[in-house]
């Protein structure tokens, strides 16, 4: 270990405006070996990762994916792995995916990118754990964006993930490949993770149930992180009982993710989704005098603003208001509800995230108190080198400008974005309490066709209009937020192909039993594919 030199001290003082007087630098310069000797000391310990049991949960038949078996290009990885002693068979008979982000040991994890590669996990995600061991059967990994960024489907280095109902247009993002995977018969079920609607914007483009619960519910150990703040892990199903049950088997704090706080349940208290699908009226509404129906007692809110863009598609605003239109003949009571603030929303979650997940890509978040992915990092040689950020998409690089422009010219905008999305979360709240829900389009656009590979910066940026606009704002307030299947719409490029709509169902905090009963008996009455 080479000794700190007055030089080095100089080097490291000028970085953050120290101007150290001559007289000083020797003394600095010891106190700068003394820190530098407890760093040396961290660097050389071995890394405390949890360790998997391979034995009880072996990964056989782990190979890159070939052409002819991957028509949707969703498939990052393949391998067949089911626990040979699981604790419950919730999950028994069910085929499973994971978003190509999620930690699984011994099989290669990509992250959509050519940046970096070679990271094999060497330790199992919490959700990895518990789908195992409530008799899931995991086939592989699906293709995620380039570095989970991005909500259209074209920025990942494997290419393109083509949504199923239509060849060359958008599968959503960041959870593509578990989109297409589940929304083609792939896979019964998947799990996708949401930054900013990256679980309920594929989910919405490809007639899918996507869930992001509550902050917390499930948790996030093991997954690659983009901005604590704003990461979530959960369920891409065809059905609302399989969203209920994938729920169920891995929702539960876990004693390792610090985003998990009070409210959570332990995993002994997790509800029973799946048992609790049928709506019961809540002691504040059920003596109201509502229409007779199996949503009786339920009140639905119409946010305003979630329909006022310029944006909005036609047919999915038809879509929606016949959707919602059913939820009154099931005997729930529709009104308005209006939330102005929700127009910001957008606005105010883009200087959190981009700023926050800056530091991340660095590699310099902090703050954390659980599993960190030291292996990954190792893997990402940082700091970037020019040829390696040559490698990612634009919607990386994008990533990369506004995060470090934000700290040089705004250092104050994301402590001021956090206290806002806080205010943000009371307005929400607060009409919540007249309402049980709040109701509006997922995404307010349908699918659109994949942008060519050799589209401008800026066209790739646009092909994602009409997709975060109301799904963003719930990943910083943390409310959970369901997106359903609703109809089947035609494309604005193209009348005679019909595109998937959804509705997004947004409750109280911890409120996903309810959400999804809302859902249930929508889903029990109306065959959307016909709607």
């Amino acid at each position: 270990m080479a000794p700190v030199t007055e030089n080095e001290v100089l080097r490291v003082a000028k970085a953050v405006g120290f101007d150290v007087p001559e007289s000083e630098l020797s003394d600095y310069a010891e106190l700068l070996g003394r820190a530098q000797e407890a760093f040396e000391a961290v660097v050389n310990c071995e890394d405390y990762q949890p360790t998997p049991d391979l034995d009880v949960a072996p990964r056989t038949d782990v190979h890159f994916p070939d052409v002819k078996d991957n028509p949707h290009n969703g498939w990052a990885w393949r391998c067949h792995c089911v626990h040979a002693q699981p604790v419950s068979d919730l999950l028994s008979g069910k085929t499973l995916c994971l978003k190509d982000n999620i930690a699984m040991a011994d099989v290669p994890c990509l992250l959509g990118t050519e940046s970096f590669t070679g990271w094999v996990p060497a330790t199992d995600a919490t959700v990895v754990t518990r789908l195992l061991e409530n008799g899931g059967t995991i086939m592989g990994k699906a293709v995620c964006e380039n570095l989970s960024r991005g909500a259209v489907s074209c920025t990942a280095a494997t290419g393109p993930v083509h949504n199923p109902y239509a060849p060359c247009y958008s599968a959503g993002g960041s959870s593509s490949g578990t989109a297409a995977l589940v929304a083609s018969g792939a896979v019964d079920m998947g799990i996708g993770c949401d930054q900013g609607g990256s679980i309920r914007i594929p989910a919405a483009l490809c007639g899918l149930y996507g869930f992001k619960a509550t902050t917390g519910l499930v948790p996030y150990t093991g997954i690659a992180s983009n901005d604590a703040a704003v990461d979530y892990v959960g369920p891409i199903t065809t059905s609302c009982s399989d969203c209920a049950i994938l729920l169920q088997a891995i929702a539960g704090a876990d004693g390792l993710d610090d985003r998990q706080g009070p409210g959570t349940p332990l995993l002994s208290h997790v509800p029973a989704y799946r048992d609790l699908l049928l709506w019961q009226p809540s002691a504040d509404n059920k003596e109201a005098a509502y229409g007779a129906g199996p949503l009786q007692g339920m009140r639905i809110g119409v946010l305003v603003e979630g329909l006022a863009s310029s944006l909005l598609d036609a047919g999915v605003a038809t879509s929606f208001h016949r959707a919602v239109d059913g939820f009154a003949a099931l005997g729930a009571v529709v009104s308005e509800v209006s939330v102005p603030m929700h127009t910001r929303g957008r606005s105010i979650y883009t200087v959190m995230s981009k700023m926050g997940n800056h530091m991340g890509m660095l590699g310099q978040a902090t703050g954390r108190r659980q599993v960190l992915l030291t292996d990954l990092l190792a893997c990402k040689g940082l700091p970037y080198t020019p040829a390696a950020v040559a490698k990612m998409s634009t919607a990386s690089k994008e990533g990369l400008l506004a995060g470090s422009y934000g700290w040089a010219r705004y250092p104050l905008a994301y402590a001021k974005s956090v206290n806002l999305m806080r205010q943000l979360q009371d307005a929400y709240d607060a009409a919540l309490l007249s309402v049980d829900f709040l109701v509006m389009p997922t995404t307010i656009t349908p699918s659109s066709p994949l942008p060519p590979a050799d589209a401008s910066p800026r066209v790739h940026v646009l092909a994602s209009a009409g997709k975060l606009e109301n799904t963003s704002q719930f990943n910083g307030t943390g409310h959970p937020a369901l997106a359903m299947p609703i109809g089947l719409v035609p494309a604005k490029t193209d009348p005679s192909l019909r595109l998937p709509a959804s509705l997004q169902i947004v409750g109280k905090f911890f409120d996903e039993a309810r959400i999804l009963q809302a859902a249930y008996a929508w889903e029990s009455a109306y065959d959307w594919k016909t709607m």
